[in-house]
């Protein structure tokens, strides 16, 4: 009998913990590009090089490189305020406003917000702002914004889906691929139209491959003329092997590799199969910028 309740309880905790387990959401971690203001600064590059690494300590799960494509956090430090403190007048009272903005890359949609005022006495306006930035490291309303920032982020997609997917194949029917691409590379993974997403993406790599193979040849062409052999081979890595062009690319391959060395060659294989392997996301991220095939799309 004892030995019955035994089993029952440890099936019974079984189940609580396969619940608890398998029942979670995965929480939605943005990815965020950390975009820093150039232009009439009062604090140094180091500074807000400072204030970077402060704020990749403080987001966890996100990161900057994946298939997501990344949003844009923006800092800035301000002088709100400078007063003369004491007789002497050699101490300074500053207020100092470090604020942070999340928004969308290219339409720079804000997303979330953040503000935060330190009152600081220092002799100067440089050592003011190194130790309000020592007390944003302790901030806790970081890991609040970040999380209100990835919110409003699921929020704005999960509720403009509809928008999104019919504004999509509306660009892919007029062959604007780009415009196309740009909305769907940060539709957020836990949204109701992902999954149509990657489809749409998988829809415009194949649709754009044949003019990314025709332009990459002509490139590499180019290249081989010049007697630039990695180069040329750099392009030819990217070449769909499906193509029409396909077989022009290993023509040319197979004349660059009698004048190469065989060291080259390998390391050209594997950069081949390495670029094989990655996500149609990744292929079209890494065809737009070398190719500039989507582009030329648009503009036929």
């Amino acid at each position: 009998m004892m030995n019955y309740k035994i089993s029952a309880l440890l099936i019974t905790l079984l189940c609580l913990w396969s619940t608890i387990i398998f029942g979670q959401k995965k929480t939605y971690k943005a990815n965020y590009v950390i975009d820093i203001p150039i232009e009439n600064q009062v604090a140094s590059i180091s500074q807000y090089e400072y204030l970077t690494n402060i704020l990749k300590e403080n987001y966890t799960g996100g990161n900057l490189f994946s298939n997501q494509s990344p949003f844009v956090l923006i800092p800035s430090i301000k002088i709100i305020s400078e007063q003369v403190a004491g007789e002497v007048q050699i101490v300074k009272v500053i207020k100092i406003e470090i604020g942070l903005v999340t928004q969308g890359k290219n339409d720079n949609f804000t997303f979330k917000r953040f503000k935060q005022s330190y009152i600081i006495t220092a002799e100067n306006r440089s050592i003011a702002i190194d130790k309000a930035l020592d007390r944003v490291n302790n901030e806790q309303k970081l890991a609040t914004f970040f999380e209100q920032s990835n919110q409003k982020i699921l929020e704005f997609y999960e509720s403009n889906c509809s928008n999104v997917l019919n504004t999509v194949k509306v660009n892919i029917e007029r062959k604007e691929y780009l415009k196309a691409f740009d909305f769907l590379r940060y539709v957020p993974e836990p949204t109701t139209c992902f999954q149509e997403s990657e489809k749409l993406i998988t829809k415009i790599y194949a649709d754009s491959k044949e003019e990314s193979c025709r332009i990459l040849v002509q490139k590499a062409l180019s290249e081989e003329a010049q007697r630039n052999y990695t180069k040329a081979l750099y392009y030819l890595q990217f070449i769909d092997t499906g193509t029409t062009c396909y077989s022009s690319a290993t023509s040319l391959v197979n004349k660059i590799s009698e004048r190469i060395d065989a060291s080259v060659l390998r390391d050209f294989e594997m950069e081949k199969l390495k670029f094989s392997k990655l996500t149609d996301l990744q292929k079209i991220e890494i065809i737009a910028r070398e190719a500039n095939s989507i582009d030329l799309t648009i503009n036929d």
